[in-house]
């Protein structure tokens, strides 16, 4: 019978020299990946948008605040900005005036001592009232 203790020597040395070998691997190709960098955050394009989208929230919320204060708020003071006065024959009708004030005014207010105010006497009177 013959030996087999060659035959695993040289089982041995083939499984030696492929140790070997896998221990010196061929250098491996890395691929390569291009970053992209990101934008930057603050550009000029950014900033552009971001005003435009501010503005238009802003005037949004001031047009909004306009209309709900017509619609709601109906009983405010913009239909008594200004009194209403009637002329009867070029004079100052007393009865149309509801202002208690401007009734204690009106006999100052007729510069004249005719007894009647006219336009241009309430109008000169109004003025000198304002400053």
């Amino acid at each position: 019978m013959p030996k087999t203790t060659k035959k695993t020597v040289s089982k041995k040395t083939t499984a030696k020299k492929a140790v070997k070998k896998v221990v010196k691997p061929a250098a491996a190709v890395k691929p390569v990946i291009a970053e992209i960098p990101m934008p930057d955050p603050y550009c000029h394009c950014t900033k552009r948008k971001r005003n435009c989208i501010l503005t238009c929230v802003f005037t949004g919320s001031i047009i909004l605040g306009i209309l709900i204060g017509h619609f709601c708020f109906c009983g405010c003071l913009h239909h008594k900005r200004a009194p209403h006065i009637e002329f009867v024959n070029g004079c100052v009708n007393a009865e149309s005036i509801k202002c208690p004030k401007m009734l204690e005014e009106l006999p100052a207010m007729d510069a004249d001592h005719d007894g009647c105010v006219t336009k241009a006497e309430l109008h000169a009177a109004k003025k000198a009232m304002h400053k």
